[in-house]
Protein backbone atom coordinates (compact mmCIF):
# COMPACT_ATOMS: atom_id res chain seq x y z
CA UNK A 1 0.00 0.00 0.00
CA UNK A 2 1.20 3.63 -0.99
CA UNK A 3 0.13 6.79 -0.35
CA UNK A 4 1.14 10.48 0.53
CA UNK A 5 -0.70 11.06 3.18
CA UNK A 6 0.65 9.91 6.52
CA UNK A 7 -0.91 9.79 9.75
CA UNK A 8 0.37 11.29 12.83
CA UNK A 9 -0.62 9.74 16.46
CA UNK A 10 -0.67 10.00 20.18
CA UNK A 11 -0.15 6.69 21.75
CA UNK A 12 2.07 8.12 25.02
CA UNK A 13 2.39 11.75 26.19
CA UNK A 14 1.24 14.99 24.24
CA UNK A 15 3.67 16.50 21.81
CA UNK A 16 5.13 19.93 22.13
CA UNK A 17 2.52 21.67 20.03
CA UNK A 18 5.25 24.55 18.60
CA UNK A 19 7.92 21.55 17.27
CA UNK A 20 4.79 19.47 16.08
CA UNK A 21 3.43 22.39 14.11
CA UNK A 22 6.95 23.45 12.50
CA UNK A 23 8.03 19.64 11.97
CA UNK A 24 4.31 19.04 10.17
CA UNK A 25 5.14 22.07 8.07
CA UNK A 26 8.77 20.28 6.93
CA UNK A 27 7.02 16.62 6.51
CA UNK A 28 4.60 18.67 3.82
CA UNK A 29 7.37 20.36 2.03
CA UNK A 30 9.08 16.83 1.78
CA UNK A 31 5.87 15.96 -0.62
CA UNK A 32 3.90 13.93 1.95
CA UNK A 33 0.56 14.91 3.43
CA UNK A 34 0.53 14.93 7.00
CA UNK A 35 -2.33 14.47 8.75
CA UNK A 36 -2.30 14.80 13.11
CA UNK A 37 -4.72 12.57 14.81
CA UNK A 38 -4.34 14.82 17.79
CA UNK A 39 -6.18 13.43 21.18
CA UNK A 40 -7.85 16.45 23.43
CA UNK A 41 -6.56 15.09 27.13
CA UNK A 42 -3.84 16.65 29.33
CA UNK A 43 -0.88 14.45 30.30
CA UNK A 44 -2.32 13.63 33.60
CA UNK A 45 -6.03 12.44 31.78
CA UNK A 46 -3.88 10.15 29.74
CA UNK A 47 -2.15 7.93 32.76
CA UNK A 48 -6.26 7.50 34.14
CA UNK A 49 -8.07 4.44 33.24
CA UNK A 50 -10.16 6.40 30.57
CA UNK A 51 -7.66 7.99 29.19
CA UNK A 52 -5.47 4.62 28.52
CA UNK A 53 -8.68 3.09 27.16
CA UNK A 54 -9.31 6.07 24.80
CA UNK A 55 -5.68 6.05 23.48
CA UNK A 56 -6.01 2.14 23.14
CA UNK A 57 -8.47 3.18 20.58
CA UNK A 58 -6.91 6.01 19.10
CA UNK A 59 -3.75 3.59 18.34
CA UNK A 60 -6.27 0.82 17.22
CA UNK A 61 -8.35 2.64 14.61
CA UNK A 62 -5.44 4.55 13.27
CA UNK A 63 -3.49 0.89 12.69
CA UNK A 64 -6.60 -0.24 10.80
CA UNK A 65 -7.52 3.13 9.09
CA UNK A 66 -4.39 3.67 8.05
CA UNK A 67 -3.51 5.29 4.24
CA UNK A 68 -0.13 4.15 4.56
CA UNK A 69 2.46 1.52 5.35
CA UNK A 70 3.72 3.64 7.94
CA UNK A 71 2.05 5.35 11.13
CA UNK A 72 4.02 8.12 12.88
CA UNK A 73 3.68 8.89 16.52
CA UNK A 74 3.71 12.32 17.66
CA UNK A 75 5.73 11.63 21.06
CA UNK A 76 6.71 9.23 23.28
CA UNK A 77 6.77 10.00 27.24
CA UNK A 78 4.57 7.34 29.00
CA UNK A 79 2.35 5.17 29.07
CA UNK A 80 1.80 2.68 26.60
CA UNK A 81 2.74 -0.15 28.01
CA UNK A 82 -0.86 0.01 29.36
CA UNK A 83 -2.29 -0.33 25.55
CA UNK A 84 -1.10 -3.57 25.13
CA UNK A 85 -3.89 -5.68 26.96
CA UNK A 86 -6.38 -3.62 25.64
CA UNK A 87 -5.78 -3.92 21.99
CA UNK A 88 -7.99 -6.42 20.02
CA UNK A 89 -4.98 -8.15 18.69
CA UNK A 90 -7.18 -10.65 16.25
CA UNK A 91 -9.04 -8.05 14.67
CA UNK A 92 -5.45 -5.96 13.97
CA UNK A 93 -4.34 -9.23 12.21
CA UNK A 94 -6.67 -8.90 9.82
CA UNK A 95 -5.41 -5.80 8.87
CA UNK A 96 -2.29 -5.14 6.19
CA UNK A 97 1.25 -5.38 8.26
CA UNK A 98 1.74 -1.29 9.33
CA UNK A 99 4.85 0.41 10.31
CA UNK A 100 4.86 2.28 13.23
CA UNK A 101 7.07 4.88 13.61
CA UNK A 102 9.05 6.36 16.65
CA UNK A 103 11.15 5.57 19.77
CA UNK A 104 11.14 5.88 23.46
CA UNK A 105 8.21 4.58 24.92
CA UNK A 106 7.15 3.87 21.96
CA UNK A 107 8.84 1.03 21.81
CA UNK A 108 6.80 -1.10 23.65
CA UNK A 109 4.08 -0.80 21.03
CA UNK A 110 6.53 -2.18 18.80
CA UNK A 111 7.73 -5.22 20.61
CA UNK A 112 3.98 -6.04 21.02
CA UNK A 113 3.14 -5.54 16.76
CA UNK A 114 6.39 -7.35 16.12
CA UNK A 115 5.47 -10.02 18.97
CA UNK A 116 2.09 -11.23 18.38
CA UNK A 117 2.13 -9.95 14.26
CA UNK A 118 5.25 -9.93 13.07
CA UNK A 119 4.64 -6.44 11.89
CA UNK A 120 8.10 -4.28 11.46
CA UNK A 121 8.73 -0.59 13.56
CA UNK A 122 11.07 1.71 12.81
CA UNK A 123 13.24 3.49 15.66
CA UNK A 124 12.88 6.96 14.39
CA UNK A 125 12.66 10.73 15.63
CA UNK A 126 8.91 12.17 16.27
CA UNK A 127 7.77 15.40 15.17
CA UNK A 128 6.04 16.30 18.56
CA UNK A 129 9.28 16.10 20.75
CA UNK A 130 12.37 19.22 20.01
CA UNK A 131 14.97 16.33 19.29
CA UNK A 132 13.29 16.35 15.79
CA UNK A 133 16.06 18.03 13.80
CA UNK A 134 17.25 18.25 10.25
CA UNK A 135 20.24 16.32 8.93
CA UNK A 136 21.07 12.97 6.89
CA UNK A 137 19.26 10.99 9.25
CA UNK A 138 15.57 13.06 8.16
CA UNK A 139 16.32 12.90 4.81
CA UNK A 140 16.41 8.73 5.07
CA UNK A 141 13.75 8.98 7.64
CA UNK A 142 11.48 10.98 4.94
CA UNK A 143 12.23 9.02 1.98
CA UNK A 144 11.22 5.43 4.10
CA UNK A 145 7.50 7.36 4.59
CA UNK A 146 7.23 7.93 1.01
CA UNK A 147 7.55 3.93 0.21
CA UNK A 148 6.08 1.44 1.25
CA UNK A 149 6.87 -1.96 3.22
CA UNK A 150 7.20 -4.27 0.21
CA UNK A 151 9.94 -1.33 -1.40
CA UNK A 152 13.76 -1.46 -0.90
CA UNK A 153 14.47 -0.23 2.53
CA UNK A 154 17.61 -0.08 3.91
CA UNK A 155 20.28 1.64 6.34
CA UNK A 156 23.59 2.02 7.91
CA UNK A 157 24.68 3.70 10.77
CA UNK A 158 28.55 3.53 12.17
CA UNK A 159 29.69 1.15 14.70
CA UNK A 160 32.67 0.28 16.76
CA UNK A 161 33.70 -2.49 19.17
CA UNK A 162 33.86 -2.43 23.00
CA UNK A 163 35.06 -5.75 23.78
CA UNK A 164 36.89 -7.11 20.92
CA UNK A 165 37.87 -10.35 23.05
CA UNK A 166 34.79 -11.93 21.85
CA UNK A 167 34.36 -10.79 18.35
CA UNK A 168 36.02 -12.55 15.45
CA UNK A 169 35.48 -9.38 13.19
CA UNK A 170 34.39 -11.85 9.98
CA UNK A 171 30.32 -10.03 10.45
CA UNK A 172 27.37 -11.35 11.94
CA UNK A 173 23.80 -11.37 10.66
CA UNK A 174 20.46 -11.56 12.33
CA UNK A 175 16.97 -10.20 12.46
CA UNK A 176 17.17 -6.20 14.19
CA UNK A 177 15.10 -5.81 17.39
CA UNK A 178 15.59 -3.34 20.19
CA UNK A 179 14.70 0.29 21.32
CA UNK A 180 14.69 1.88 24.87
CA UNK A 181 16.25 -0.77 27.37
CA UNK A 182 13.89 0.04 30.36
CA UNK A 183 10.66 0.21 28.45
CA UNK A 184 12.27 -3.40 26.97
CA UNK A 185 12.63 -4.83 30.50
CA UNK A 186 9.37 -3.77 31.63
CA UNK A 187 8.38 -6.38 28.92
CA UNK A 188 10.23 -9.34 29.58
CA UNK A 189 7.90 -12.38 31.07
CA UNK A 190 4.98 -10.73 28.78
CA UNK A 191 3.37 -11.83 25.60
CA UNK A 192 4.27 -8.26 24.35
CA UNK A 193 8.65 -9.42 23.87
CA UNK A 194 9.53 -12.29 22.58
CA UNK A 195 10.59 -15.08 24.63
CA UNK A 196 13.39 -16.43 22.27
CA UNK A 197 15.65 -13.66 20.81
CA UNK A 198 18.44 -16.32 19.39
CA UNK A 199 19.34 -14.94 15.71
CA UNK A 200 18.43 -11.40 16.81
CA UNK A 201 21.09 -8.82 16.39
CA UNK A 202 20.00 -6.49 19.67
CA UNK A 203 20.49 -2.36 19.88
CA UNK A 204 19.12 -0.71 22.87
CA UNK A 205 19.28 2.99 24.02
CA UNK A 206 18.09 5.14 27.04
CA UNK A 207 17.62 8.51 28.79
CA UNK A 208 17.68 9.90 32.18
CA UNK A 209 18.79 6.46 33.84
CA UNK A 210 21.49 5.98 36.03
CA UNK A 211 24.10 4.20 35.99
CA UNK A 212 22.98 1.17 38.58
CA UNK A 213 19.36 0.77 36.84
CA UNK A 214 21.04 0.18 33.51
CA UNK A 215 23.07 -2.19 34.86
CA UNK A 216 20.02 -3.37 36.92
CA UNK A 217 17.93 -3.60 33.54
CA UNK A 218 20.96 -5.80 31.84
CA UNK A 219 21.09 -8.22 34.52
CA UNK A 220 17.31 -9.21 34.17
CA UNK A 221 18.16 -9.82 30.60
CA UNK A 222 20.78 -11.96 31.13
CA UNK A 223 19.62 -13.79 34.01
CA UNK A 224 16.33 -14.27 31.82
CA UNK A 225 18.37 -15.77 29.09
CA UNK A 226 17.46 -13.56 26.70
CA UNK A 227 20.94 -13.41 25.20
CA UNK A 228 20.70 -16.94 24.35
CA UNK A 229 21.96 -17.25 20.83
CA UNK A 230 22.62 -13.37 20.42
CA UNK A 231 24.87 -12.95 17.66
CA UNK A 232 25.71 -9.17 18.76
CA UNK A 233 24.06 -6.19 20.70
CA UNK A 234 24.54 -2.57 19.78
CA UNK A 235 24.31 -0.04 22.51
CA UNK A 236 23.20 3.60 21.50
CA UNK A 237 23.77 6.52 23.47
CA UNK A 238 22.78 6.67 26.86
CA UNK A 239 21.96 10.28 27.54
CA UNK A 240 21.36 11.88 31.40
CA UNK A 241 18.87 14.72 32.01
CA UNK A 242 18.22 17.27 34.25
CA UNK A 243 18.41 15.69 37.30
CA UNK A 244 20.66 12.66 36.49
CA UNK A 245 24.10 12.47 34.59
CA UNK A 246 25.88 9.35 33.14
CA UNK A 247 28.84 7.79 32.65
CA UNK A 248 28.53 6.50 28.88
CA UNK A 249 32.16 4.98 28.79
CA UNK A 250 32.27 3.50 32.39
CA UNK A 251 28.46 2.29 31.64
CA UNK A 252 29.67 0.64 28.19
CA UNK A 253 32.59 -1.42 29.74
CA UNK A 254 30.55 -2.77 32.59
CA UNK A 255 27.81 -3.73 30.02
CA UNK A 256 30.47 -5.23 27.78
CA UNK A 257 31.97 -7.19 31.21
CA UNK A 258 28.73 -8.97 32.14
CA UNK A 259 27.43 -9.56 28.52
CA UNK A 260 28.41 -13.11 26.55
CA UNK A 261 28.48 -12.03 22.61
CA UNK A 262 30.32 -9.10 20.92
CA UNK A 263 29.47 -5.49 22.19
CA UNK A 264 29.12 -2.45 20.07
CA UNK A 265 28.62 1.36 21.08
CA UNK A 266 27.13 3.64 18.28
CA UNK A 267 26.48 7.11 18.43
CA UNK A 268 24.11 7.55 16.16
CA UNK A 269 21.18 6.31 17.63
CA UNK A 270 19.27 7.56 20.57
CA UNK A 271 17.71 10.15 22.54
CA UNK A 272 19.44 12.83 20.44
CA UNK A 273 19.27 15.19 17.47
CA UNK A 274 20.97 13.11 15.29
CA UNK A 275 19.22 9.74 15.77
CA UNK A 276 19.02 7.31 12.51
CA UNK A 277 16.35 5.11 11.76
CA UNK A 278 16.36 1.48 12.59
CA UNK A 279 14.27 -1.05 11.64
CA UNK A 280 12.93 -3.30 14.14
CA UNK A 281 12.06 -7.01 12.03
CA UNK A 282 14.42 -6.25 9.37
CA UNK A 283 17.24 -8.56 8.25
CA UNK A 284 20.94 -7.08 9.65
CA UNK A 285 24.42 -7.57 9.55
CA UNK A 286 26.98 -6.05 11.26
CA UNK A 287 31.20 -6.04 11.21
CA UNK A 288 33.81 -4.08 12.75
CA UNK A 289 32.61 -0.65 12.06
CA UNK A 290 29.37 -0.99 10.74
CA UNK A 291 25.95 -1.97 11.11
CA UNK A 292 23.25 -2.49 8.10
CA UNK A 293 19.97 -3.40 7.73
CA UNK A 294 17.64 -4.30 4.69
CA UNK A 295 13.78 -5.12 4.92
CA UNK A 296 11.92 -8.01 3.36
CA UNK A 297 8.84 -7.84 3.91
CA UNK A 298 5.65 -9.09 1.95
Amino acid sequence: MTSRELLIIEPCGPPEEASLARNLAMIQASGLTPTHRGLAMTARDRLTEEGAIQRAAHVQETLLQSPSDFLLCARGGYGASELLHRLDWARIQSAPARCLVGFSDVTALQSALYTKLGWPGLHAPMPGSPLWANGPHMNRLLAYLSQSLTGSLQGCVEIYPVNPKVHNGSGESGILFGGCLSVLSGLIGTPFLPADLSGHILFFEDTGESLPRVLRYWRQWLDSELLRGVPGVIFGRFTGSNETTIDEDGLMEQLAYMTPCPVYRCGQFGHIAENYPLMIGAQATFTDDQLCWMSEFQ
